[in-house]
């Protein structure tokens, strides 16, 4: 009886797992992500550890809006499906957001503890965690 009850608690967790549950490579990416030169109060960009994203483009003076969406790792990438009916204007021309992508894909260059490094549209962008 006790085996029976250890391999479905073991079929479970391998089921979460698969379902959603974050990779390890995942759980140290989890975070508030910033480039200073941006941004040093806001982050441009959150991963959080229920798989939610939120990404911000912050151009200072004329517009700072976010897009929700769900993330995870794929092999050398991080990739984020964006939910384009949750863009929240927080300030700025309405008139000035453009085509959200539903769905992006940042080849990931380097990672440690204190830096993701992606790259977006052959240019190289360092992004620095803070966990808060």
């Amino acid at each position: 009886m006790k085996s029976f009850i250890l391999l479905c608690a073991l079929s479970l967790s391998v089921l979460l797992q698969a379902c959603g549950g974050l990779s390890d490579e995942e759980k140290q990416m989890v975070g508030k992500y910033y480039i200073p030169a941006i941004s040093d109060t806001t982050p441009l960009m959150e991963l959080n550890a229920d798989r939610t994203s939120v990404l911000r483009a912050i151009s200072p003076g004329n517009l700072t809006y976010s897009v929700a969406g769900k993330w995870k790792f794929d092999k050398d990438s991080l990739v984020i499906e964006n939910d384009s009916t949750s863009i929240t204007i927080e300030d700025g021309d309405p008139g000035l957001v453009g085509h959200v992508s539903p769905r992006v894909a940042y080849p990931v260059r380097a990672f440690n503890e204190c830096t993701l490094t992606i790259e977006r549209q052959g240019i190289t962008y360092d992004y620095h965690r803070r966990n808060e």
